[in-house]
C-alpha cells in the first residue's frame, strides 16, 4: 500500500491554530494531503503518543467518498477485533470524527486511513491536555 504521511497538528489551549487548508490539495503544515487512492498514515505530534484526543477532518470532492479507518494491530489496539470503520461522505462534504486509538492504533504508533476516491483530503488534529 502506498500511503501519504500526515503530520498531526497539535492544538494549543487558548491559542489560534496554524492556518489549515480547507480542502484537497492544501499543504499547510504538512497536515493535508490528497489521497493517491491508497490513503494516509498518520503519526502523532513530536514526542507524543496517540490517545483519545485525535480528531480527523475528512473532506470529499464533488463525487463523495468512503474513508476507512483501518483496525489496529494487536497489541496495542485492544479493540482491534471490532474491525475497520467505514465512513461515507456525500459529494462536497466535510465531516469530523474522533478516533478511538484502542481500536485503530498500529504497532508502530500510527493510524492508517484509506479512501476510495483520489479527490479526497484528510486533516489530523490533536487536542491539548487540559491545563
Amino acid at each position: 500500500m502506498a500511503t501519504t504521511a500526515i503530520a498531526t497538528e497539535l492544538l494549543v489551549t487558548n491559542t489560534i491554530s496554524a492556518d489549515l487548508p480547507d480542502a484537497a490539495g492544501g499543504t499547510g503544515n504538512g497536515i493535508v494531503a490528497t489521497t493517491p487512492a491508497d490513503g494516509w498514515v498518520i503519526s502523532p505530534p513530536s514526542a507524543l503518543a496517540f490517545d483519545e484526543r485525535l480528531i480527523l477532518r475528512l473532506t470529499a470532492d464533488a463525487t463523495g467518498d468512503t474513508f476507512t479507518v483501518t483496525a489496529g494491530d494487536r497489541y496495542p489496539a485492544q479493540r482491534a477485533d471490532l474491525g475497520n470503520l467505514a465512513l461515507v461522505l456525500a459529494a462536497s462534504d466535510t465531516r469530523f470524527v474522533c478516533i478511538e486509538t484502542s481500536r485503530f492504533l498500529q504497532n508502530d504508533g500510527t493510524i492508517v486511513v484509506t479512501a476510495t476516491d483520489a479527490g479526497s483530503a484528510l486533516t489530523a488534529l490533536f487536542l491539548p491536555k487540559a491545563p
